[in-house]
């Protein structure tokens, strides 16, 4: 039904359509990607590393490291940013920013199943977020029927 390796899903509207929890796609680990916009202060390594901690909470996931955290200043500015990522016993969470462009990507991977909405809806709350865009990608390898 859905493809044999992937199923990419651009739209948040479809995703709040079927309240999806992402494990309905399949069971075997799933990705969520967020792009967007936020009206956060994305220079802040205090504030990307508070953010990444809630959403393991947010997920209810287990983090089996600390969160590593830092800010690159590259030649170019606009390429200029923090990157984050904590490991969590389900798999990991990683942002990445450009403050200069007001924009993030942020990632979370996970062999268990979360709520996609909570955590839009935290972003919403916690991160300033505008302007997005949702995809969720069907992870893990397995055999065809």
């Amino acid at each position: 039904m859905y493809g044999d390796s992937y199923l990419l899903i651009s739209s948040y509207k479809f995703l709040s359509y079927f309240k999806m929890r992402v494990n309905i796609l399949h069971n075997k680990g799933n990705h969520l990607i967020v792009d967007g916009f936020s009206s956060c202060d994305l220079r802040n390594v205090d504030l990307i590393r508070d953010l990444i901690l809630d959403l393991v909470d947010v997920v209810e996931m287990n983090a089996i490291s600390e969160p590593l955290v830092i800010y690159h200043e590259a030649d170019d500015e606009d390429e200029s940013g923090v990157t984050g990522v904590v490991i969590l016993a389900e798999s990991n969470v990683t942002i990445h920013t450009y403050p200069s462009k007001k924009w993030f990507a942020l990632d979370i991977y996970s062999c268990n199943e979360f709520d996609v909405d909570k955590v839009v809806e935290f972003l919403k709350e916690s991160f300033g977020l505008r302007k997005h865009d949702v995809k969720i990608l069907k992870r893990g390898f397995y055999e065809k029927d």
